[in-house]
C-alpha cells in the first residue's frame, strides 16, 4: 500500500510541475546594422531599396526601374525619375523630379524639397509631410493658347527655350521606348537579326544606308512626276519611314543587350529594346542641343539602322542567313598534293 501511495504522490508532483508556468529566457534575433551609402546611385531597369535605418548621401537617378524608400530610411540628395516607379515612406532631404513615371508618397513620408512632375502621375497620402512646392508642368510646345485674341499659338512656331527642347527630347525618347517595348514583344527575332547585322558589318550597313538616303528622294521625286504613281510614292515614303524606325529600335536593342551584359543580367528582348531605345533617344535628343553638328548623331544612327533593315529585309531569317554566308569569309581549302599518278615521270 505504501508503494502505491508513493506512485500516486510522484505522479501528482509530475503533473504539478508540468502545469506550473516557468519563465524562459528567449533569444532575440540579432538586428541587422543600418548602413550608410555615400555617392550617387543610378538604377537602370532594376530595383533599388533603401531599408529602414539606412542612409543615402547622394543623388539617385532611376531610369525605367523601381525605387523604394522604407519607413525610417533617410536620403540626402535629389531624386530623378524617368519611366519608372518611386515609392517614398521615409525621409528625403532634396528635390524630386519625375518625367513620365509614377510617384507614390506614403503616410510616413517626409520630403524636404520641391516635387516637379512632367508627364508623371502622383499619388500622395494626406498624412505625408511635404515641406516644398508640388508643380505639374507640361512642355511649352504642347500649350495651345486658344484664349489669346491675337490668334492661336501653334506649337514650334517660335524658337523654343533650352528647357523646352530638353523636355521635348525626353518625351520623344519615352514614346520611342514604349514603341520599342511593343515591337520587342511582337517581333523579337526580327529585331535581333537586324541588330546582329549591324554589329557584324557596321561599314556595309552604313554604306547601304547612306546610299539609300541619297537615292530614295530621287526615286520618290521621279514617281511623283507621274500622277498615276503618286500612291506608290506615298507607300514608298511610309516604307522608308518604317525601315528607319525599325532600324532605330534594333540599334537600341543592341545597346540594351550590351547594358545587360555589363550589369551581368539577362533581360527580355522587349526590356532590352525599351531601355536601349530610351538611352539612345536621350543621347541623340540632347545632342541636338549642340549647335551646327548635334543633328549628325541622330542621322548616323538612322543611316545605320536603315542599312541593316535593307540588308536583312526587316530581319527575314532566310535572307539573313544568305547575307551571313555571303559576308562571312569562307574557310581556305587545304593544300592539295599531287597523287602518284600526277607526279612527273623522270
Amino acid at each position: 500500500m505504501n508503494k502505491i501511495n508513493r506512485i500516486f504522490i510522484a505522479a501528482a508532483i509530475l503533473i504539478i510541475l508540468m502545469v506550473t508556468p516557468i519563465s524562459v529566457l528567449a533569444q532575440t534575433p540579432t538586428p541587422i546594422p543600418a548602413k550608410t551609402i555615400n555617392g550617387d546611385q543610378i538604377v537602370i531597369a532594376n530595383t533599388y531599396r533603401l531599408e529602414s535605418g539606412d542612409k543615402l548621401i547622394g543623388n539617385l537617378a532611376v531610369i525605367g526601374g523601381t525605387a523604394t524608400f522604407d519607413e525610417g530610411s533617410t536620403m540626402t540628395g535629389d531624386v530623378f525619375l524617368t519611366g519608372g516607379t518611386l515609392t517614398v515612406s521615409g525621409t528625403v532631404n532634396g528635390d524630386l523630379i519625375a518625367i513620365g513615371g509614377a510617384v507614390n508618397i506614403e503616410d510616413t513620408a517626409n520630403i524636404n524639397g520641391n516635387i516637379s512632375l512632367i508627364g508623371a502621375t502622383l499619388k500622395k497620402s494626406p498624412l505625408a509631410d511635404i515641406n516644398g512646392e508640388i508643380t505639374e508642368q507640361s512642355p511649352e510646345f504642347l500649350d495651345f493658347n486658344f484664349s489669346d485674341p491675337k490668334g492661336i499659338d501653334l506649337p514650334f512656331s517660335t524658337k523654343p527655350s533650352l528647357l523646352t527642347r530638353m523636355l521635348q527630347a525626353s518625351l520623344q525618347a519615352l514614346a520611342m521606348a514604349a514603341l520599342a517595348v511593343i515591337l520587342g514583344l511582337l517581333l523579337p527575332q526580327q529585331i535581333k537579326r537586324v541588330a546582329d547585322t549591324i554589329s557584324k558589318e557596321p561599314l556595309v550597313t552604313g554604306g547601304v544606308g547612306l546610299l539609300s538616303i541619297v537615292v530614295a528622294p530621287i526615286v520618290l521625286v521621279l514617281l511623283t512626276i507621274t500622277i498615276i504613281l503618286i500612291p506608290v510614292a506615298i507607300l514608298a515614303t511610309m516604307l522608308v519611314g518604317l525601315a528607319i524606325l525599325f532600324g532605330w529600335v534594333a540599334i537600341g536593342y543592341e545597346i540594351g543587350q550590351r547594358l545587360s551584359q555589363l550589369f551581368k543580367n539577362t533581360w527580355h528582348p522587349s526590356i532590352a529594346a525599351g531601355i536601349g531605345v530610351l538611352l539612345l533617344g536621350l543621347v541623340t535628343g540632347y545632342a541636338t542641343l549642340i549647335p551646327c553638328v548635334g543633328w549628325l548623331v541622330g542621322v548616323i544612327v538612322a543611316i545605320l539602322g536603315l542599312g541593316a533593315v535593307i540588308i536583312s529585309r526587316f530581319g527575314s531569317s532566310k535572307y539573313a542567313n544568305k547575307v551571313a554566308q555571303a559576308v562571312a569569309p569562307s574557310a581556305p581549302l587545304p593544300p592539295t598534293t599531287p597523287s602518284d599518278s600526277e607526279q612527273p615521270q623522270i
